[in-house]
């Protein structure tokens, strides 16, 4: 297997995988996602990893690994994996590098494939969707403590209606079921996410989405 579609597995069962520690007392889900969602404003450079499972129409990202900086009008680099057009569930790997929105790929493939939240600014940014996404979180409880990338983290369940979530990814017409991970030592540093879409239709599975940040506010090369 090769390492990226290792981090594919690894993504797409840390969400929903073993029980967390719940022995708290904890601080209250709404103060830690709060927190994360305030101390989150300010990163301007992240490594992300995310992979989706399942089918969202007009979203064919199965897999992104890169990095992403707001400086000199934002830019990233990275590998992508995409669904292919047509039936035959056939996927296209490649590289690409985004720069002042204007997005190239290696090899070449159509631009209108490529999700929008390749745009840095889209996803990264005090009033960007990411930041957003944190602030319409509701019901917001804490499950108890986890480790994620090497460090313990808090592990809080919530929703976000659809009115916020569809702000982030146009392509959600449904309240979302989200799981966010924030560091358990101060100050709070928001490192996981995960998703749950509602199906689209009778004949298809909720869509799962999870999301990694790390190495946030280093130096980014892209290159």
């Amino acid at each position: 297997m090769s390492r990226f579609a290792l981090l594919l597995v690894l993504l797409l069962t840390a969400g929903c995988t073993g029980s967390p520690d719940t022995r708290g007392p904890f601080p209250a889900g709404a103060e830690l996602v709060r927190d994360a969602a305030t101390s989150f404003a300010s990163v301007r450079s992240v490594h992300f990893a995310a992979g989706v499972n399942g089918v969202l129409p007009g979203f064919p990202l199965r897999l992104i690994e890169g990095d992403a900086t707001l400086d000199d009008g934002g830019a990233a680099t990275g590998t992508a994996d995409v669904q292919d057009d047509g039936a035959d569930g056939g996927h296209t790997k490649f590289r690409f590098t985004v720069r002042d929105g204007e997005i190239t790929t290696d090899p070449d493939v159509a631009r209108g494939r490529i999700p929008s939240m390749y745009d840095v600014g889209t996803f990264l940014g005090p009033s960007a969707g990411l930041k957003r996404l944190l602030d319409g979180v509701t019901d917001a409880k804490t499950e108890g403590k986890e480790n994620v990338d090497g460090a313990a983290a808090l592990r809080v369940g919530g929703q976000v209606p659809e009115a916020v979530a569809h702000s982030v990814l146009p392509q959600v017409t449904a309240d979302i079921t989200v799981k966010v991970w924030v560091s358990a030592d101060g100050p709070r540093r928001f490192a996981r996410l995960w998703v749950q879409v509602p199906s689209a239709g009778d004949h298809l599975s909720p869509v799962m989405f999870e999301l990694s940040l790390t190495r946030q506010n280093e130096p980014v090369d892209v290159g």
